[in-house]
């Protein structure tokens, strides 16, 4: 018996605490801008931030952070609703940046994530968060390898990112490019999905020497009914759908409203050293 196995158990009910208090404390929207910290790795995890953020969003369910240092903006997200899971992993994040400020912009840059080919997305196992039993080893392990399972199999579809308004950039670009967009995801061992976006500023056409206002828009995409839990959908050779199936003993408490999109508009404005 370790340390670590007797002393996890409370840590994590303390993580849980926390993030039930921070959501109940955080404004809907972040107020003001922030400079990342140094090193800032766009790995899946925000250990940077030591897992606090400036914003939880009650229209997509998320905690978020928005900052930004010299050269990049960064977009953090963080759940550890299944449900806002599945729709994430399986519609995507779309990060808007319109540097006029309006809502309405043609040229606004779109960076969505994570982009999965339909017919083969990866297994994920979130629905059901592993247990901790006081003094166990064996239960920190399975939970480790549950985080382990999940990442490799995310890691491995996950290849691309989706982008418009940049111009010279194809709309789909490698998750390992050097256009100046990085993207990342990852699940912990209690199955709390973390998901990070970088630009380059002078993708977007922003600069620190000249910090203006602009919008952002962050949006968790609506899922096709094939993808909805308890919804069973037969379609026809050429992809026509020709018979639905709702099974509602399959259907989980929040499943209902996947199919519909939703989103929250904010301003930020570059912060200097």
């Amino acid at each position: 018996m370790t340390n670590r196995a007797i002393a996890f158990p409370v840590i994590l009910l303390l993580i849980f605490w926390n993030l039930t208090i921070s959501a109940q404390r955080l404004p809907n929207i972040q107020q003001t801008g922030l400079r990342a910290p140094a090193g800032i790795k766009i790995d899946g995890k925000a250990t940077e931030w030591d897992n606090k953020f400036q914003a939880y969003n009650k229209a997509t369910d998320v905690f978020y952070t928005i900052a930004n240092d010299d050269d990049n903006l960064y977009l953090t997200i963080q759940t550890p609703d299944p449900d806002v899971i599945h729709k994430i992993v399986n519609g995507r994040i779309s990060f808007t940046i319109n540097k006029s400020g309006k809502k309405n912009e043609d040229d606004a840059v779109v960076i969505s994530y994570p982009i999965f080919d339909r017919k083969d997305r990866p297994a994920l196992s979130y629905r059901n968060k592993p247990k901790f039993i006081t003094g166990s080893a064996t239960s920190l392990k399975q939970a480790d390898s549950i985080m382990y399972l999940n990442n490799k199999r995310m890691n491995e579809k996950a290849k691309l990112i989706k982008v418009t308004g940049v111009k010279g950039l194809d709309t789909l670009i490698s998750a390992y490019n050097e256009d100046g967009i990085k993207a990342a995801a990852a699940f912990d061992n209690q199955v709390v999905y973390t998901c990070e976006i970088a630009v380059a500023l002078k993708v977007i056409g922003l600069t620190i020497n000249d910090p203006a206002k602009f919008s952002y828009n962050v949006r968790l995409n609506g899922l096709a009914f094939d993808d909805i839990p308890g919804i069973n959908v037969t379609r026809a050779p050429n992809g026509t759908i020709i018979g639905v199936d709702i099974n509602r003993k399959d259907m989980t408490p929040g499943s209902q409203g996947l199919g519909s999109p939703t989103d929250f508009w904010g301003e930020y404005t570059l912060v200097k050293k």
